[in-house]
């Protein structure tokens, strides 16, 4: 189906979204300028972006732009950055019902979330504890760069805490060339 891995045009549209309400036009033009042309003209320039599904290249030149642009290598800002997109792009819906759920419940659901939005990669999850637990990412191109792995932790940090919850913590590590492991804590 996909000549390359993909995910959902609404990412772009919570990132667009995120920049603007972060940094105004100025931070969009400076993300603008840093990725490639291809990126630009199908997720910057487009009032609309027509296409449902785009390469996940996209997010990786987006994740590079916005840190060494706006977010000027600062990692508060840029992790802002990043939940800022995820309360652009998760849906009112969706953001409700978390706020309903535990960590754990949002856990065994994360495989079914991240298919819908991504067309490769494996999440997996496992319960440590009570308060606590692992979230693995296999065989995705966020895995690859260290940026990305942090930006991935990221939101699966916040995630877990737009649920019934407070104070998630997060530590990750890579687990050789295909596999993201985060730890998460919360109260």
């Amino acid at each position: 189906m996909f000549d390359e891995p993909c995910c959902r045009k609404t990412i772009f549209v919570a990132f667009r979204a995120a920049a603007l309400g972060l940094w105004g036009e100025a931070g969009l033009d400076a993300i603008a300028d840093r990725v490639d042309r291809d990126t630009r003209l199908q997720t910057i320039e487009p009032i609309v972006i027509t296409r449902e599904w785009l390469p996940e290249r996209f997010v990786m030149a987006w994740y590079e732009a916005a840190w060494e642009g706006p977010a000027d290598r600062r990692s508060a800002t840029y992790l802002t950055f990043l939940d800022r997109m995820m309360d652009n792009g998760f849906g009112r819906v969706r953001k409700a019902l978390l706020g309903f759920a535990t960590p754990t419940l949002i856990a065994t659901k994360s495989a079914e979330l991240w298919r819908h939005d991504h067309s490769t990669g494996e999440v997996r999850t496992k319960s440590t504890g009570e308060r606590s637990l692992t979230v693995t990412l296999r065989d995705h191109v966020y895995v690859s760069t260290p940026l990305a792995r942090l930006s991935v932790a990221e939101i699966f940090r916040y995630a877990a805490s737009l649920s019934r919850t407070r104070e998630v913590g997060c530590t990750h590590s890579a687990n050789g060339p295909n596999e993201l492991v985060c730890w998460m804590t919360w109260r």
